[in-house]
């Protein structure tokens, strides 16, 4: 054990400055002894758990909460950190009760609101709900630019404006919100192709087993024999996907608690030719980073690629005629860059399973999607239809969800079947024994209506505008 210091308020000053600042493993160094040193002082407590959640470590992060709420029960900042560390757990219902229990202790309180929207929207497939939580945040002095990006995010999935109003929206926040004006970077010295191999950077918080993975994997594994990649992981997971990333990488930098100014030099320091962002409104503090362009070209491309980032610093969206035609330019202040063949490659998991023959296939429509999805239009749309749906996702576990679908369906529990798989290998052996999907809108399927298409579905598709709203338009 570190020997207690003598001046221990100098040594606690400390790591409150480290925390302030955004130096987690400096701040967890220093509190680690100093929560020993101070076993009944729950605010030392708290901040180490503050500290162990932002470097990805939430169980410890949880019992930091749940020592210093054992000493200070109305602390309710440390009800939000053990709701927070919940939510990294998986333990969703769990946390949206520290949540509660919030606003229990400091009713409006706007983090609480901010992080259960997260849940209603994310979680629980309740974007409305999420909307509605954060609509008296929108002049909080704190919390204003989360609840407009939340409201935002949500209106992706249900909303009664436009595209155009909603892409405007959009624009307007970024030009006030995502700038980093403070930050000026050098610019790069150009650098010889003869001599030096490109350096390719590619940013995303899911180098997993996730839609980055399966759709742009293949284009990596090409990119690699000519170009040393350097992957910025601003994730957590780590499964055999991460380890295909890792194997084709020359460089893996963790940046994961690293904040959008700090992000944004260690970028430059790589000294890029380009960087692909792979994170889009999934990671907004990457995105603010890249505000400042620290690598010598950037492109937007498959990764929370909803819409527009509204940013002016990208050289190009990596799209394609279905899903970004040149017409909807105005959709977008990226420069559209569309491929002809399609914007994206679907490279299938090794546990894809082996067709079903058409003959042992159920007629019943599925809807595999996330529940978020399931927007007040689609659902009318499915309510003219007859017999029953059946709807999968992990997140069917959910009371609320499973009510919300039953609900849109006049209240009839028989319309709706739930299947909820445990894996993404059960949710395609799920899939694969039905003859038909009907697809979402106007947020539509992007991955998984391309595993549909792989396992001999025929997907019903509708389509907008958005990018987000064409992503199974090249099935028709």
């Amino acid at each position: 054990m570190t020997e207690r210091p003598q001046d221990l308020q100098a040594w606690l000053d400390r790591a409150e400055r480290a925390l302030n600042a955004g130096r987690w493993t400096e701040a967890r160094e220093l509190l680690l002894p100093a929560a020993q040193w101070l076993p009944r002082v729950p605010q030392v407590q708290h901040h180490l758990g503050a500290a162990h959640l932002a470097l990805g470590q939430p169980q410890l992060a949880l019992e930091s909460a749940q020592r210093a709420l054992a000493l200070a029960p109305a602390q309710w900042q440390s009800q939000l950190l053990q709701g927070r560390a919940c939510k990294a757990l998986g333990k969703m219902e769990a946390a949206d009760a520290c949540f509660d229990a919030v606003l229990d202790l400091q009713p409006s309180q706007g983090e609480a609101l901010v992080a259960k929207a997260d849940l209603a929207m994310n979680i629980f497939g309740l974007p409305l709900q999420a909307i509605d939580l954060v609509q008296p945040l929108l002049n909080h002095p704190q919390c204003a630019v989360d609840a407009e990006l939340t409201t935002l995010m949500a209106s992706l999935y249900d909303r009664d404006m436009s595209a155009t109003a909603l892409t405007q929206r959009v624009k307007r926040f970024s030009a006030r919100h995502m700038r980093l004006p403070q930050l000026e970077l050098p610019p790069l010295a150009p650098r010889n192709p003869a001599t030096a191999r490109p350096r390719v950077g590619i940013i995303s918080p899911l180098f997993c087993n996730s839609p980055v993975y399966f759709l742009t994997i293949s284009g990596w594994q090409h990119v690699a024999k000519g170009s040393d990649i350097v992957v910025f992981n601003r994730g957590y997971k780590s499964d055999w996907a991460s380890a295909e990333f890792r194997a084709l990488s020359a460089q893996w930098l963790d940046v994961q608690a690293l904040p959008a100014e700090s992000l944004a030099r260690d970028i430059h320091a790589q000294d890029l030719d380009v960087l692909y962002d792979l994170g889009g409104w999934m990671d907004p503090i990457a995105l603010k980073a890249l505000s400042v362009k620290p690598a010598r070209a950037m492109y937007k491309w498959v990764g929370g690629q909803s819409m527009t980032t509204g940013l002016d610093s990208f050289d190009g969206w990596i799209g394609d005629p279905w899903q970004s035609p040149l017409h909807l330019q105005h959709l977008y202040s990226e420069p559209l860059v569309n491929i002809p063949e399609g914007y994206a490659t679907y490279t299938p998991p090794g546990y894809l399973p082996v067709k079903t023959p058409w003959s042992r296939r159920s007629r019943t429509p599925v809807v595999f999607s996330n529940p978020a999805k399931l927007s007040r239009a689609f659902m009318a749309t499915l309510r003219q239809t007859v017999g029953p749906i059946c709807f999968v996702h992990q997140q069917f576990q959910y009371a609320r969800t499973r009510a919300k679908v039953e609900a849109a369906l006049d209240g009839s529990k028989a319309r709706a079947e739930f299947v909820c798989p445990s894996s993404h290998r059960q949710a395609l052996e799920i899939l694969g024994g039905f003859q038909t999907m009907v697809d979402t809108f106007p947020y539509s399927s992007g991955l998984t209506a391309r595993e549909a298409q792989a396992m001999g579905l025929q997907v019903k598709v509708f389509t907008g505008e958005l990018f987000c709203e064409r992503h199974s338009l090249h099935l028709r």
